[in-house]
């Protein structure tokens, strides 16, 4: 992706032009009009165009959002106790049983974040950025998600889950892209909920009822649309008791607290933001 920029200063959001297509991190499709997802629809094929699935073995085994042209942003227990070397990302997926133009990469690399700590109940600094072996060209189907400014905050926002991962606590994955909509809690509503003994101030709680991201989505991206029309990563579907349990929202990692640490680690690759 080697590309012409233009800045619109105005949005504060780069541009590039390759063979006619401009890129904009966090746009959905042109052609868009308008987890393990628990309670989700069906997305619009490549509405979300940055979610990416990560197949171990040939299964799905977590979520991610394309941040560069060859860094893909996803939790750190997805790859703490599982070789990377066995890992597969599919790229520009809608349907796991179509892979016609989807790109296919392996997994070069892996940072995990330095202070990732895991418990029985909770996983800790949960972020990881895995480097794909080789970068993708940006396109209709491939585009980056937008990052959030460092330590913004999304409270009481609507936002919405993606994902391939169980659509139940007994069922199997999604053979296509689920979406589902839920509402960020603020940290002092995140604190009042069962879970509070275990919270940290880099998670974020997100809950509506009957929805939730399960076994699979885990990595994914937690999405705020914004008024610019482009989405923004809010979170990174980390852990959680059960799935779309009331008494227990999902718990996400907050991205806008790890801005430095990511930029850090991708620094060579190219974005359109």
């Amino acid at each position: 992706m080697y590309y012409i920029f233009y800045i619109y200063l105005f949005l504060g959001i780069q541009v590039m032009s390759v063979h006619g297509f401009k890129c904009r991190c966090g746009k959905p499709s042109d052609g868009i009009v308008s987890m393990r997802i628990v309670g989700g629809r069906r997305a619009e094929p490549h509405a979300f165009p940055w979610t990416v699935a990560i197949l171990k073995n040939e299964r799905m085994h977590c979520g991610g959002a394309v941040i560069t042209n060859k860094h893909i942003l996803s939790a750190g227990h997805c790859f703490k106790w599982d070789d990377f070397t066995s890992m597969k990302v599919l790229i520009g997926l809608d349907n796991l049983e179509d892979l016609n133009k989807v790109e296919q990469r392996s997994i070069s690399n892996v940072i995990i974040h330095e202070q990732f700590t895991s418990t029985a109940v909770r996983d800790e600094n949960d972020i990881a950025v895995a480097t794909l072996n080789q970068p993708v060209v940006f396109s209709e189907n491939i585009v980056p998600i937008c990052l959030p400014q460092p330590k913004e905050e999304f409270g009481d926002r609507v936002a919405t889950i993606v994902g391939w991962g169980r659509v139940g606590v007994e069922r199997s994955a999604s053979k296509v892209l689920l979406k589902a909509s839920l509402r960020i809690q603020s940290d002092e509503q995140c604190m009042e909920s069962l879970l509070a003994k275990h919270l940290k101030p880099m998670m974020m709680c997100a809950f509506s009822k009957g929805k939730d991201g399960c076994q699979g989505d885990s990595g994914g991206p937690l999405l705020v649309f914004e008024t610019n029309g482009t989405y923004v990563q809010a979170g990174i579907v980390s852990w959680g008791i059960g799935c779309a349990d009331p008494r227990y929202p999902g718990v996400y990692t907050k991205v806008s607290y790890f801005i430095d640490w990511i930029q850090k680690h991708t620094s060579d690759g190219e974005q359109c933001d």
